[in-house]
């Protein structure tokens, strides 16, 4: 049988059609396209594996009309940091120091200062709902303040970052792929009356470095244009706080509705980071990308012609029973609970994804030590998702739990956010 992928219910709870690909049907071609959908994890894995047979590039052309409007802007859509190799490793080379080891480090206490300050928003209240109030405005602050940029324009910067992914979200009208070009256009103008700030007074922040750094995959070190910088950038800044946001609230979600997970976890906090990887694992943010095919192949015995594009569902190969055991439960002692695809893996895995990583263990120590009694809030809940192909976050979610003041003190120190986020 076809299954509809585009329909609301389907992408409600995916998973019992995973299940059934997986079973029946692991390379799905979409009826009408030369789209084919891959969900088991070995397979997806092959794919990444062979990247001049799979490369990275544009899975659907926009429109003429909005194509002309990049035109008149002047800009162009490009990804520099989706490009193929070898080129690809020159550019994350640009940026990847920031996100890992002793540039990671750095961020640490910039987010621990956002995160008691959004707390103390809402702990003496009683009640949040914790998508808005919480997981929407810490990861896009962070965000914002590693690239440098400045946190009154994040009104602006959030509405530009969601026209940006719905292309992602859900095949556009005409109209609407026009207003995503606009939104887009604009979005570029401004992040280069930023790069003009920063070249003439850097700072220490990514855009800064990029307009000082030298490329050098072109052979000898030339600086960076401004199209490379603002789309270097706008990659950096959706990444950044778009799937953080959706897994911050799945985390909630899942250590909620399951009373002993959130008991264990608040008895050895020293579990958050393999929960947090659970929760990557079963909630994936991002559920999967495309790829196209530069060469007749065949996955899994199923032909591919060149031209086709497929589309790796990383959310589906997550549950693969052929790689974990049991993979619909939250197992705190999985073995291989990182070798999960919410962030993909290998060259092309998020240059984000220790950031976030880092976000949502400072998160949820935080948040089990300075929120007592925390519990979803009994009838406010209905738990539905936005309609997404490409991502699966949250609606809303209501929580209780007793106010500051009426329960043991619980207010975190920058010293144990750091164990914490180290698994120590």
């Amino acid at each position: 049988m076809d299954v509809d992928l585009f329909a609301s219910a389907t992408q409600e709870d995916w998973y019992p059609t995973y299940q059934y690909l997986r079973d029946e049907r692991p390379v799905y071609r979409i009826p009408g396209t030369d789209d084919y959908v891959i969900t088991r994890y070995d397979d997806i894995m092959a794919v990444l594996r062979h990247q001049r047979t799979f490369p990275t590039g544009a899975s659907k052309r926009r429109s003429e009309a909005a194509q002309a409007v990049y035109d008149r802007g002047g800009w162009q859509r490009m990804t520099p940091l989706g490009t193929n190799p070898p080129v690809h490793r020159h550019y994350r080379a640009l940026v990847d120091h920031f996100f890992t080891g002793p540039g990671l480090d750095r961020w640490r206490p910039v987010i621990g200062r956002y995160i008691d300050e959004q707390l103390s928003t809402f702990e003496n209240d009683g009640q949040v709902e914790w998508s808005s109030q919480y997981a929407v405005p810490v990861p896009v602050r962070v965000i914002t303040h590693v690239l440098g940029l400045p946190e009154a324009d994040i009104p602006k910067l959030k509405k530009w970052s969601a026209a940006w992914i719905l292309p992602f979200v859900r095949p556009l009208q005409p109209e609407e792929d026009v207003w995503v070009a606009e939104q887009v256009v604009e979005m570029y103008d401004y992040l280069a009356g930023q790069i003009e700030t920063k070249r003439a007074e850097p700072g220490d922040d990514v855009i800064s470095y990029l307009t000082q750094a030298g490329f050098t995959g072109d052979g000898e070190p030339r600086p960076l244009s401004d199209q490379e910088i603002i789309t270097i950038v706008d990659h950096l800044f959706v990444g950044g706080n778009e799937t953080t946001t959706f897994a911050m609230s799945s985390a909630l979600w899942v250590m909620l509705r399951d009373g002993g997970c959130y008991e264990r976890l608040r008895a050895d906090l020293s579990l958050v980071p393999d929960f947090v990887e659970e929760v990557l694992r079963l909630e994936s943010p991002t559920q999967g990308l495309w790829r196209v095919v530069a060469e007749d192949t065949e996955i899994a015995g199923v032909p591919i012609p060149r031209g086709s594009t497929v589309h790796l569902r990383y959310a589906s190969g997550n549950r693969d029973e052929r790689m974990f055991e049991c993979p619909a439960e939250v197992r705190l002692d999985r073995p291989n609970s990182r070798r999960h695809l919410a962030f993909t893996l290998g060259e092309h895995q998020c240059p984000g994804a220790d950031l976030s990583r880092l976000e949502q263990v400072l998160t949820l120590d935080a948040a089990l030590r300075r929120l007592p009694d925390l519990r979803l809030a009994a009838g406010r809940n209905d738990f539905r998702h936005v309609p997404m192909f490409t991502m699966r976050a949250l609606r809303e979610l209501h929580l209780e739990f007793t106010p500051a003041g009426r329960g043991p003190s619980s207010t975190p120190r920058m010293a144990d956010h750091q164990r914490r986020a180290d698994g120590q």
